[in-house]
């Protein structure tokens, strides 16, 4: 297109040269919009159809021999589309799986051919009370809910955390029972608190579970004596773990990463640190054992009732030497061998009423007196772990209230167990203390991340 610039006589020539490279800048914009959103039209057609649409078969030569077709449950495939509504109970002391179906009204047959089904999958026997099941029931999508009971369609329940077991009624009325692994996550958490009244009570205040408390003041009674050594102003300090589900449900406690106690000014601070074994071990910064031979005190919760030493029998009336340490405690708290070891004397032994003897070296032993009973099965013979529960407080044989007595022998003579300074069950060598080293830092890493976002923690393990 030409432009005729004697055309506009009253224009200059400069104004109307001007005009003409405005006109051809505007058309160059024009131009490279276009083909800009063209580039963009295409590439977003690429993305959609790359990312969005569905692929579409390709044929490619591989010398791999062909997937085998995934097996296919022709029962589950043909059933019929149901609504399904549950509801949820939990075992009763001294109840059963058929109680239970039978109290959210399950007919009887069905019941029985449900527990049929699932005696090839799992030992309903090994339920505790407390177990939570749900019970559904499913009716035709056409049916009003609100009209309908509907038919027993199974039940399912956790048994353990990482397990799930599912009765599923079928079409042809029968019963078909699956596992499925519950895969967890597990999450950190961080305790840190200054003890006003017990380690128990401040730690529990702040969210550690029992059975973690518990752990903790056993990792705490090889070296702290709880009945004199603990101070108001003494501090806490937890690293420890929880393990959640899919729906962010808590389905089980973890372990204690991380522990630490400030009693009196004096810092101890006890790592878990895995070895090759299964087991789990605790170390101080030097890298050396919290576990000891024997614990001081083989009962939680206890209260030291009568020390060693010379003493008048509340009983007898007369002064003799009491050869060990009395615990009071309730009938039926659980009672632990104080160290890995045999046992070789189980039965009732006169004034000591209920009594068991474990044998840990050739040096040491050690007696429990006054039970109210033993763990199931154990005997003459059996070996030990130290933590293992061994019987039950009670007040056999001559007591005057439920208590443990509780004696460690040295050479077959009576020692106290509270001036015995026993080595650490194991240090670890200096190619271990370098693995010590990082997971001493990872626990660190993961308290300082945890510490900043919560403010109100005072302090971090140093």
């Amino acid at each position: 297109m030409n432009i005729d610039i004697a055309a506009a006589p009253e224009e200059s020539p400069e104004t109307a040269a001007k005009r003409l490279i405005a006109t051809k800048r505007r058309r160059r914009a024009r131009r490279q919009f276009l083909f800009g959103f063209l580039l963009t039209a295409i590439f977003i057609s690429w993305m959609v159809n790359d990312f969005l649409a569905p692929d579409v078969n390709s044929v490619s030569l591989s010398a791999k021999p062909a997937p085998s077709a995934p097996e296919i449950n022709f029962d589950r495939r043909d059933m019929v589309p149901m609504q399904r509504r549950s509801s949820e109970d939990q075992l009763k002391k001294g109840d059963s799986l058929a109680a239970l179906l039978a109290r959210n009204g399950v007919a009887a047959g069905e019941a029985q051919a449900a527990l049929d089904s699932l005696k090839t999958e799992f030992d309903a026997r090994n339920l505790q009370p407390g177990q939570k099941v749900r019970v559904f029931r499913a009716w035709p999508p056409e049916d009003d809910a609100k009209l309908s009971e509907g038919q027993f369609a199974g039940f399912d329940l956790i048994p353990e955390p990482r397990q799930k077991v599912i009765v599923q009624r079928l079409d042809d009325g029968r019963f078909e029972t699956t596992r499925q692994n519950r895969p967890l996550n597990e999450k950190y958490f961080v305790a840190d608190t200054l003890i006003t009244s017990s380690v128990y009570e401040a730690a529990r205040s702040s969210g550690v579970a029992p059975n973690l408390v518990a752990d903790l003041i056993r990792l705490f009674s090889f070296s702290v004596d709880f009945q004199r050594d603990i101070r108001e102003g003494d501090q806490l300090e937890v690293l420890y773990t929880r393990r959640f589900d899919q729906n962010n449900q808590l389905a089980e406690e973890g372990e204690i990463i991380f522990v630490a106690l400030t009693n009196r000014g004096q810092r101890l601070a006890y790592w878990l640190h895995n070895q090759d074994d299964e087991e789990r071990h605790y170390y101080d910064e030097q890298g050396r054992s919290v576990q000891r031979l024997l614990m001081r005190t083989p009962v939680d919760g206890a209260r030291l009732s009568s020390r060693y030493g010379m003493r008048r029998h509340p009983i007898l009336g007369y002064t003799r030497l009491h050869r060990g340490l009395d615990f009071a405690a309730p009938v039926g708290t659980p009672i632990y061998a104080a160290g890995d070891g045999q046992v070789i004397k189980i039965g009732r032994y006169g004034d000591s009423g209920l009594y068991i003897k474990l044998r840990h070296n050739d040096r040491f032993e050690t007696a429990y007196a006054h039970m109210n009973g033993f763990a199931k099965g154990l005997k003459k013979g059996d070996k030990v772990k130290q933590g293992q529960v061994i019987g039950y407080v009670g007040r056999t044989g001559l007591a005057t209230g439920p208590h443990l007595h509780y004696e460690v022998l040295q050479g077959n003579m009576p020692v106290n167990p509270r001036s015995l300074n026993l080595p650490p069950r194991q240090e670890l060598s200096a190619q271990q203390l370098a693995a010590f080293e990082t997971t001493r830092t990872q626990a660190a890493k993961r308290i300082g991340t945890l510490a900043s976002r919560n403010n109100s923690l005072t302090s971090l393990p140093r």
